[in-house]
Formats: structure tokens, C-alpha cells, sequence
């Protein structure tokens, strides 16, 4: 701030003090951009004591108040418009500020632009790019000064990748290049050109064309899966963009899960699209199809008709039974197979039937399976038990055994006579139902038999005792067998062994076999006979039976005191038992 003292006439008596203050410029002037024809006004604003005065230059040469050029000043603020703005209005404006204690200068440049122009009939068009080919999009712009192109894409700006580049060429076209489309660059690219005095756009909407997509190879026209298996159905597609699937069951779209896997081509070169279906059931069966999609278009493929199928199994095969007298038998399984098989029991080769008693039971849906025999008797039921799975795609078996637990029970027993011949082999035999089976002990007039030749036909179930050349000393007598385990015993009834022994014949007399005598002369024929069972003996002459004399034990006499011509003859000594038969003969010649 400044001071300045002034004096009147009388300086001795009246003092004036003036305040000047200094130039302050608050807003100074600035660079204007006027659109063309329009008005431009320079302003500035300027506080300082005394009142500035400002002068306004255009290119050095002082600009006076016209009808081009309004100068205004108000307190504090000075303006200088330019009217109807053109080119020749270019250029650099100054104003000198004086208060005559202090100046100062400002000066501000014109621009005369003109705003952006689209140099197209349109703004907006629209363009197609086959998806994975490269496209490009261009629009020329003009305007004063030459305005700047930023490219926008659904509104926003566009990013910087890769794949795309931007040029501009002198003309004002600027150009935005797309390198391989994808679908995701399909959309509104907005080229938005700006200067000083205004904006223009101008939009282009992009859309991606596809390859429709093409069937290599289609699917099969049946496929038979195994229940419980995995099945797998492959069609190939080619297209572009890589086409995508719905597989389809009927009418319905199959979703993926944990037991239905899809897959799609991921390299280049493989179009192989594939659908697993894990743990098939009946319920999988059906036709199958699949529609292939992509920008291009759409098409089906034919229908593979799935039939699930699956050879009789046993899950859970039944197991041997070993079960007490006149309790229940029961046999379980769990089986598998589509269509659901037929299950059969057999017992000993025989199928089982309600009628026989057993009680068969068959739940479908979990393959649960069982026979129950009650009452089970060792005779009728004991033996191998077969399992029969049948359906049209095979059939399965799986025999295992009925061991019925019983104490002995002799079912055939020993004959109570029982003969042979001396010397000639024996064989003791009874039939036995037990199970366990039984150990035999057998016993000769009450005595065991330590050492005896005995063994076991598992197929009769019947046990032997061999006696090997018996004689009526060592073998003739009682024998019976006691069967033993450990559910119990059984004793035989006794079986009484007789030794049977041929016919022993031997001539006493006549030492030869034809006698001469005379007539009065005496004849005795005379033989011991001996056999078990005793022989039967016959003496006969010429035929005829005749009797003999005496008869005492083994000794057979036949005598004539005193023999005549009627005695004369042959005479044959005939004996015999069930065993053998023997004779002797003797002529006798009476002269």
C-alpha cells in the first residue's frame, strides 16, 4: 500500500493522505476455444486504486470498440468479445492494465474450431464377423482443430488386449481391428471423436456369425448296457464356435451328476462328445438323442435306443446248512440280473415246489432270495441243494448241501440168518442214517471185534463186515453192530452166521467098483457121508431106491447075506446138500 501526503495553501494547518493500492489480477486471462460464428469473450478481472485502464491488442495492433470487437469494463472486470468468430480471428489477444502507477500485461490465444463431423451418410451401422476370422471397423472423422477418436465398447471403454489394435490414418479415419472374433466380442463399438468445441459419434454394432455345426459321427442305432455296469454313448460335431450338447432320454434333458458324466472336445482336432452313465439300471433304458448347438445353429442327431440287460448273478451265493432233525432248513441268496431271473431250488436234482413243502421266496426289487424246509428229515432231505438262476440272457447255478443232523437210525437192517460156504467169503451189510456219521463197532457172540475187516459205502450209506474164508470154528455164531455218535447209537438186530460145508464121501467098500460072487455068497456096499447141513443120501439099484441096511451117524451100510440072481445089478450111492453132491457106484455080478 502506498501513502502520499498532500498539503493545501496553508500546509500549516490542512494535510490530505491518499491510499493507492497496487494492481491485483484475481483472474487472469485464459486461452478460449469459440466454435465457429460465434461470439468469443477474453475476460479478466482486476482490483487496484486508481482504476486501471485497459488497453486490448490482437496481434500488436490495439483493438478499438466496433461491431467486431465490444470492449467492456465494469468494476473490476474487463471483457473483450470477439463477434461472429472466424479463422482470421486466430490469434494471440493482449491487454495492457495501467493505473498510472503501476501496468502490467495479459495475454490469452483465440481458437476458432469446428466441431466433429461423422464423414458418413450415417452414424450407425451394422456389421457380421464369422466367429475365429479377423474384421475391422472404421469411421472417418473431420472438424477444426482435428479431433481425437476413443473407441467404446456397450457403453464403456474399450480394454486393451491383445487382439485388438487401433490406427488412424491423415484423412481423420480412425480404424479398430479385431484379430480371430470370439463371441464375447460381439456388442456396440462406439468411435467417439472429440476436440475443443465439441463431440461426435459414431456406432457400429458387431455380431458374430458361427460355422453351423456338422455330424461326423452320429450315434449308434442301439446299444445294449449291462445293469450295474457303465455305459457310454460318443456322437462327433464339428462347428464353430465348438458346438455344445444336451443329451437328451426321451423327451427330458439329461442333467450331469455324480452317476451321469459328460465330456466335450478340449484340444484342437478332437470333436468326440461323450456321455457315461454310471451303474446302469432298467430305468436307463430309452432312446437317447442329443442336440448340438452354437451360434450357427442347431440340429438333432438320431435316436440310440439303450436296452439294459445283465446275465444272471449271485451277489450273495447261498452256504451249506447243517441243521437238526425235524427243525427248519433255511437258504438265502441275493441275486442279479435284468430281465429279473428266475430263481429255481433243487434238492438232490430234484426241483422243489410248494407242493413238496418248501416254502420259496422271491422279493424282486432287492433280489432277496430264500427256501425254507421245514420239518427236515435226514432220509428225505439231507443231500446237495442247487440254486437256478434263469433269464433269456443266461442262467447260473450254485449247489451247496442239506447236512441234517441226526442220531444213527439203521434203516436196513441185518438179516437175522445169514449162510455161506467154507471158505468162501462174507460180507455183513446194514443200512444207517445218521449224521454225523456214525462210527461202527461190531461184535462176533457179544464179543467186539477189534480187528475187524469192516468199511462203509458212503454212496448206500451202508456199512460192511467182510469175513474173508469163514469156517464153521472161527466163524459160525452170532454177530450184530452197534453204531455210535454223538448225537447217539443204534444196535443192530443179531445176525446169526451159519458155515455151510460140502458133501465128503468115502467109500468103505467094495475097494472095487464091480464085484463078482456066486449065488449064497454075501454083499455089503459100505460108505462114511459126511456135509454141513447134513447130506441128503439116496442108494438105488439099477434106478430104484432101495433101503439101506443100517444107518449109524456118518456110517451107511447096505448088505445081502446071501446073494441070488435078482441081486445081480448096479447100485449108485447118491449124496447131496445146498453146498455140493457127490456118488459112488458099485456092479454086482451074481453067477
Amino acid at each position: 500500500m502506498l501513502w502520499k501526503l498532500f498539503y493545501t495553501e496553508n500546509e500549516s494547518s490542512n494535510l490530505f493522505v491518499l491510499i493507492l493500492a497496487p494492481l491485483d489480477v484475481s483472474q487472469p486471462l485464459s486461452d478460449i476455444h469459440v466454435l465457429l460464428g460465434q461470439p468469443g469473450t477474453l475476460t479478466l478481472t482486476c482490483d487496484a486504486f486508481p482504476v486501471p485502464k485497459v488497453t486490448w491488442y490482437f496481434n500488436d495492433t490495439e483493438l478499438k470498440n466496433t461491431t467486431k470487437h465490444k470492449i467492456e469494463a465494469k468494476p473490476t472486470l474487463y471483457t473483450l468479445t470477439v463477434n461472429k468468430c472466424d479463422h482470421p480471428d486466430v490469434g494471440t489477444y493482449r491487454a495492457r492494465i495501467d493505473n498510472g502507477i503501476e501496468n502490467t500485461e495479459q495475454t490469452a490465444k483465440l481458437h476458432v474450431g469446428v466441431k466433429p463431423k461423422v464423414e458418413a451418410t450415417k452414424p450407425a451401422n451394422d456389421q457380421t464377423c464369422t466367429i475365429g476370422q479377423d474384421t475391422q471397423i472404421s469411421w472417418k472423422f473431420s472438424g477444426i482443430e482435428k479431433p481425437e477418436v476413443t473407441w467404446l465398447f456397450n457403453g464403456e471403454p474399450l480394454e486393451t488386449i491383445e487382439r485388438f489394435h487401433i490406427t488412424e490414418t491423415e484423412d481423420g479415419t480412425s480404424t479398430l481391428s479385431i484379430q480371430k472374433a470370439e463371441l464375447t466380442d460381439k456388442g456396440v463399438y462406439t468411435a467417439k471423436a472429440t476436440n475443443a468445441v465439441g463431440v461426435a459419434e459414431a456406432k457400429t454394432t458387431l455380431n458374430i456369425a458361427g460355422i453351423k455345426p456338422v455330424l461326423t459321427t452320429d450315434l449308434d442305432a442301439t446299444l445294449q448296457a449291462t445293469k450295474g455296469e457303465s455305459m457310454t454313448i460318443k456322437l462327433s460335431a464339428t462347428g464353430t464356435p465348438r458346438p455344445d450338447i444336451v443329451w437328451i432320454r426321451g423327451n427330458d434333458e439329461l442333467v450331469p451328476s455324480d452317476r451321469i458324466q459328460v465330456s466335450a472336445p478340449t484340444e484342437d482336432g478332437d470333436d468326440t462328445y461323450t456321455i457315461t452313465i454310471l451303474n446302469v439300471q432298467p430305468e436307463d433304458q430309452g432312446d437317447y438323442s442329443a442336440k448340438v448347438t452354437n451360434v450357427g445353429g442347431t440340429l438333432k442327431t438320431k435316436k440310440c435306443k439303450v436296452t439294459v440287460t445283465k446275465t444272471p448273478e449271485f451277489l450273495a451265493k447261498p452256504t451249506t446248512q447243517e441243521v437238526q432233525q425235524g427243525e427248519n432248513a433255511v437258504f438265502e441268496t441275493k441275486v442279479d440280473g435284468y430281465p429279473i431271473p428266475k430263481v429255481m431250488w433243487l434238492l438232490n436234482g430234484k426241483p422243489l415246489t410248494p407242493k413238496d413243502g418248501a416254502q420259496i421266496e422271491m422279493n424282486a426289487p432287492t433280489g432277496d432270495a430264500k427256501l425254507t424246509i421245514p420239518k427236515v428229515d435226514l432220509q428225505q432231505h439231507a443231500g446237495s441243494v442247487t440254486c437256478r438262476l434263469e433269464n433269456v440272457h443266461g442262467s447260473q447255478e450254485e449247489t451247496v448241501h442239506l447236512n441234517v443232523l441226526a442220531a444213527p437210525l439203521i434203516v436196513t437192517q441185518l438179516r437175522k440168518q445169514e449162510e455161506t460156504v467154507s471158505g468162501k467169503d462174507v460180507t455183513l451189510r446194514v443200512v444207517v442214517r445218521g449224521s454225523p456219521r456214525p462210527d461202527a463197532e461190531w461184535f462176533f457172540n457179544d464179543i467186539m471185534m477189534t480187528s475187524a475187516n469192516s468199511s462203509y459205502d458212503e454212496e448206500k450209506s451202508e456199512y460192511q463186515l467182510l469175513l474173508k474164508e469163514p469156517t464153521v470154528a472161527s466163524s459160525e455164531g452170532t454177530y450184530r453192530v452197534v453204531l455210535i455218535s454223538e448225537l447217539g447209537e443204534a444196535d443192530s438186530t443179531p445176525c446169526v452166521l451159519t458155515v455151510l460145508e460140502p458133501v465128503k464121501l468115502t467109500k468103505i467098500g467094495p475097494t472095487s467098483e464091480v464085484v463078482d460072487l456066486k449065488v449064497g455068497e454075501p454083499f455089503e456096499f459100505l460108505a462114511d457121508i459126511d456135509g454141513k447141513e447134513a447130506p441128503k443120501v439116496q442108494l438105488t439099484k439099477d434106478g430104484k431106491e432101495v433101503k439101506f441096511t443100517s444107518v449109524e451117524d456118518m456110517r451107511h451100510i447096505y448088505s445081502i447075506h446071501e446073494v441070488r440072481p435078482e441081486h445081480q445089478g448096479v447100485y449108485k450111492l447118491t449124496a447131496k446138500n445146498k453146498t455140493s453132491s457127490e456118488e459112488t457106484s458099485v456092479t454086482l455080478n451074481v453067477t
